[in-house]
């Protein structure tokens, strides 16, 4: 059967280079399935390695890993009452006003516009939060991180300017100061103030340059076959063969969340050719087993339409993860 090895050596390589270019606490992203990598398999791996605190997507996930943290902040949280170690980001004013649970991060709008509170609006938050809630974090969001750009310090002064107001709110009214947060992966090494926690993604699966990869993917061999010259393989016979060629169909498709091709697609060793099916692919040799990749950085470089998140969060939590 098809699976999914995650290295556990480059996972806390990473996690160890983080921390040493930071000094900040890491509040570790494994929304969406851990990026693919297995959330439960991840949450393990970060709990052994002493990682206190996650951001998850949903209170599903949230549920999934609550024994493994002491808190775990969910960005997109239903309203109801949940666990004392987790968390609710108030991204929304009317968000605020309705909320139920009372353990809360503040997310603040500095640029990127798309899903967080308006700085506008900051005294009617500073006070509804505060007076109601046990305001844990304040935290925003860069847009353009990945770039080399004055975006990223324009939000960078904005959320400092965001903390000595809160901070000073807090002093006058004798309310305990929250935790701030705003570097995301591609942030680390650039800013200068990283606040009391990280918030890394993609950097923790070595999907940017810099940190070393965790997931590699395998596929097993469902049949071997010489195919002749001047025959073709697959739905619509895409690829035809110039000689005789011996080939092996492999145990991924496009329902396991390998991405779609309709003539080939380049592979660690080999490639695969034809169009792909639901649930296998034909690949150029003979072989027992796959690598489909084993560096997501390298493998999306031929296919500019992408990117690394695209590839890794595709992938269905159905193909067994192994922690190698």
């Amino acid at each position: 059967m098809a699976y999914i090895e995650i290295n556990k050596n480059n996972l806390l390589y990473n996690l160890e280079k983080i921390k040493n270019t930071t000094n900040s606490d890491i509040l570790a992203v494994i929304k969406d399935n851990a990026y693919g990598h297995g959330i439960l398999e991840v949450a393990s791996i970060l709990n052994e390695a002493g990682i206190k605190k996650v951001c998850v997507r949903n209170n599903f996930e949230a549920n999934l890993v609550k024994k493994y943290f002491e808190e775990i902040l969910v960005f997109f949280p239903t309203f109801e009452y949940n666990s004392a170690n987790v968390s609710y980001t108030i991204s929304d004013i009317k968000q605020l006003k309705r909320a139920r649970h009372k353990k809360i991060h503040l997310k603040f709008d500095t640029g990127m516009h798309r899903n967080a509170l308006n700085l506008d609006d900051i005294d009617e938050i500073l006070e509804l939060a505060f007076s109601k809630f046990e305001v844990r974090g304040v935290f925003s969001h860069f847009c353009c991180s990945d770039e080399l750009g004055c975006d990223t310090f324009i939000q960078l002064d904005r959320f400092k300017k965001l903390k000595q107001k809160i901070i000073s709110y807090c002093e006058k009214n004798n309310y305990k100061l929250p935790k701030f947060h705003i570097a995301n992966s591609d942030a680390i090494g650039k800013i200068d103030e990283y606040f009391d926690y990280v918030r890394p993604g993609i950097a923790i699966y070595g999907g940017i340059s810099g940190y070393k990869p965790v997931m590699s993917v395998w596929g097993e061999a469902l049949k071997v076959q010489t195919i002749h010259k001047n025959e073709a393989v697959g739905y619509n016979k895409k690829y035809m063969f110039n000689e005789d060629t011996k080939t092996t169909l492999i145990d991924l498709g496009y329902s396991d969340g390998i991405l779609y091709f309709d003539k080939e697609l380049k592979l660690r060793d080999t490639k695969a050719v034809g169009k792909i099916s639901m649930d296998s692919m034909m690949v150029i040799g003979e072989y027992k087993k796959v690598c489909i990749f084993d560096d997501v950085k390298e493998f999306v470089k031929n296919y500019p339409y992408t990117i690394t998140y695209d590839i890794l969060t595709k992938l269905k939590t159905h193909i067994e993860r192994k922690i190698v």
